[in-house]
């Protein structure tokens, strides 16, 4: 069939599921015992030039005996989404979508009359999916997520994980009774941004933003099309994660916070903000620090920062002692100034961004509240609580409080969390290892001296006395680098939060996918494929396109693992480790080494998987998100 023909279902086919719709709709209002029992009937009638999708049957808001289903034509390989429109009456709503791709009028038996509509329903199908989800159903919008816990879900390639996402958070409102679902969620300013910007990516950097060719907009609209598709009206949030502040001067870091404001209000339909303006943390007021400055260089920094007003309301603000639970938390002069300084142009940024976000929401049809995340997790050091107290509380006071805080906990994306202070070969990296060259002095004796060597033991007093600042200012811990963490781990931090948490993974899934890619038989290709991808992978390390980490590539290379991505039931603490954090980065490369001469991106080509393939890794992608949960409920 020519590749721009119309794929259109049989018509005996969308005869028979229109006498389904009308049997369906039948009591006036589509309620969900309807879509179950017009699920069951699907199943009897064995379809094969469709696929509908019961969970998304709607009545017309308007009166009218209007329905629409969300549906797929199939020919061969081909499958189209379809939003189906089916109307007994003369004149169905006027005006709600245009441009159909088939129209029928029909008479039904019992000499019913029906019009019919098929219209474009693809994720990116952006105006028809916003205006089903906004005039139709708004059930189907994000909503804010305040006090319930998520696991936050990266999104790499949403039509594939999408589905995967809703499909394990109804397993887990099922069995655990909770909604859990943060289904739509990647770093707004480093895996995605806006469309021009990705058009204008030529893929020869692998770590310049956009690098999954997913634009701000489009993972947004993906989720509607997955939402929709599944027929979740259980409510989700959609997160525009780590709007990130770079730069090294003034003018640099002026140029990204406009690019950042430019990014937000591109994520206006998001629900959930993080921001990141770590940039701006002053570490060498930190006593931690290697080169901390003196008490009398922090007061001078002080006064810099700050005008006089500012520094007086900062002193009297802070003088005050917080009762927490069981904890009175007192700041001497020298921590007031020492957390200002050190976060003071941090939380100003804060602010500011806060209030683009206010203005970006406004008025919108889907509700102007959000939820607002500031990142301290990007700092060098480990998060106390006296920091993420002064951090929410300056936030709250000036009217802009924050609903989720993620502290830095020591995490390491993609990587298991230390549970014995030696290396050994059976529970991978040691704690001392794990914390070699970094800026936690403070951790290695805390763990010997206060919890038996135990750094779980530790970890879990860490988290809970956090979660209860957090609690206190009514917000929830978030966590960040949540991907390969171990069960324990999990459960350590769903008991020291009690279960109120977010837990944010994105590389895991994506790294699924990549393990089917793998496991496929030498020669396929699907496999070969892969290997390109890897490949492609440590010919940009050897450029050094991956900085100090690219001469890992042929380090694992010798070592026999180049195409190995580990176990992951044990954190992938046995595989390359090096293409576990950088492999995911080229599928915004051109596949140049294509035998065929087909030298489009490696997203595109991963696009187009198979059924059978899409199936397992969505199969994969579900079952750890509900392994996830069942570890993470406290």
């Amino acid at each position: 069939m020519p590749q721009g023909k119309v794929v259109q279902p049989k018509a005996e086919e969308l005869r028979a599921l229109a006498e389904l719709l009308l049997e369906a709709g039948a009591g006036g209002r589509v309620e969900d015992g309807a879509r179950a029992d017009l699920d069951v009937e699907l199943g009897k009638r064995g379809f094969t030039s469709l696929r509908a999708y019961a969970g998304s049957l709607e009545k017309d808001p308007s009166g009218a005996a209007t329905y629409y289903l969300a549906m797929d034509a199939v020919e061969g390989s081909r499958v189209e989404p379809r939003l189906l429109e089916l109307s007994s009456e003369a004149h169905g709503p006027a005006g709600r979508f245009r441009n159909p791709l088939q129209e029928e009028r029909w008479r039904l038996s019992g000499g019913r009359e029906v019009g019919l509509k098929l219209y474009s329903f693809a994720s990116r199908d952006h105006e028809v999916l916003r205006t089903f989800a906004e005039e139709v159903s708004p059930a189907f919008l994000p909503r804010p997520q305040r006090a319930l816990p998520a696991i936050a879900t990266g999104n790499r390639h949403p039509e594939i994980s999408l589905p995967a996402a809703f499909a394990a958070f109804r397993t887990i409102l099922a069995k655990l009774g909770a909604n859990w679902a943060s289904t739509v969620q990647l770093s707004a300013t480093r895996e995605m941004t806006t469309e021009d910007v990705i058009a204008a990516r030529d893929g020869e950097n692998p770590v310049a933003v956009g690098h999954t060719r997913v634009s701000i907009r489009h993972l947004y609209h993906a989720g509607l099309w997955a939402a929709i598709r599944s027929g979740w009206r259980a409510g989700y949030t959609a997160e525009a994660d780590h709007f990130i502040v770079a730069g090294s001067t003034e003018p640099e870091i002026t140029r990204s916070v406009e690019i950042v404001k430019e990014a937000i209000r591109h994520a206006a339909g998001y629900t959930k903000f993080t921001t990141d303006t770590s940039r701006l943390f002053e570490l060498e007021s930190d006593p931690r620090h290697p080169h901390a400055w003196s008490a009398a260089a922090v007061e001078e920094r002080f006064h810099q920062v700050f005008s006089a007003e500012e520094a007086r309301w900062i002193q009297a603000e802070f003088s005050r002692p917080f009762q927490i639970a069981e904890t009175t938390y007192r700041l001497g002069r020298e921590e007031v100034l020492r957390l200002a300084v050190k976060f003071g142009r941090s939380l100003k940024l804060n602010e500011e961004l806060f209030d683009c976000i206010r203005a970006a929401k406004a008025g919108l049809r889907g509700g102007a509240d959000f939820d607002f995340e500031p990142s301290l997790d990007e700092a060098e050091t480990l998060t106390t609580a006296k920091e993420l107290l002064f951090y929410m509380h300056w936030l709250k006071a000036r009217g802009r409080a924050a609903q989720l805080v993620p502290p830095n906990l020591g995490f390491k994306k993609r990587q298991a969390y230390p549970v014995k202070l030696g290396t050994t070969s059976e529970l991978g990296v040691g704690l001392e290892d794990y914390s070699h060259h970094k800026m936690w002095p403070e951790l290695v004796p805390v763990v010997v001296r206060d919890f038996q060597a135990q750094p779980l033991a530790e970890l879990a007093a860490r988290v809970a006395e956090l979660a209860a600042v957090a609690r206190f200012f009514d917000g929830t811990l978030s966590i960040h680098s949540g991907s390969g963490k171990q069960a324990e781990v999990l459960e350590c931090i769903g008991q020291a939060t009690r279960g109120r948490v977010n837990y944010k993974i994105s590389g895991e899934l994506q790294l699924q996918l990549l393990d089917v890619l793998s496991e496929q038989a030498a020669g396929t290709p699907w496999r070969q494929l892969f290997e390109r991808m890897v490949k492609r992978t440590n010919e940009f390390a050897a450029q050094g396109a991956f900085g100090a980490e690219s001469e890992l590539a042929a380090q694992y290379v010798k070592m026999g693992r180049e195409f190995y991505l580990g176990d992951a039931a044990r954190g992938r603490v046995d595989g390359n480790l090096f293409l576990v954090f950088w492999l995911g980065n080229v599928v915004g490369s051109h596949d140049r080494q294509a035998p065929d001469g087909d030298h489009r991106f490696f997203k595109e080509k991963v696009d187009e998987l198979p059924d059978d393939l899409l199936t397992e890794i969505r199969k994969r992608n579900s079952h750890y998100i509900v392994w996830l949960a069942e570890h993470l409920r406290g």
